[in-house]
């Protein structure tokens, strides 16, 4: 992707990779023995799990570029 890329171009790309790892994930899950719709739910929780820890971190992150001044 270029660095001219259009921010529609930018969350296409982000929605790709978002679903071919829930693919992965929810292949993985079924491949041991978990029922689809179940895997599917438990991939969907654990992503929405990690973006939420993400931003948690984001407002942190935030904190100690005050210490990283000193």
């Amino acid at each position: 992707m270029s660095q001219t890329a259009t921010a529609t171009e930018r969350e296409s790309v982000m929605d790709t990779a978002l679903l071919d790892e829930v693919v992965h994930w929810v292949k993985t899950l079924t491949a041991v023995g978990v029922s689809p719709d179940c895997a599917a739910t438990l991939t969907t929780e654990i992503l929405l799990a990690t973006s939420e820890s993400a931003d948690e971190f984001g407002e942190y992150g935030e904190d100690m570029e005050e210490f990283d001044e000193e």
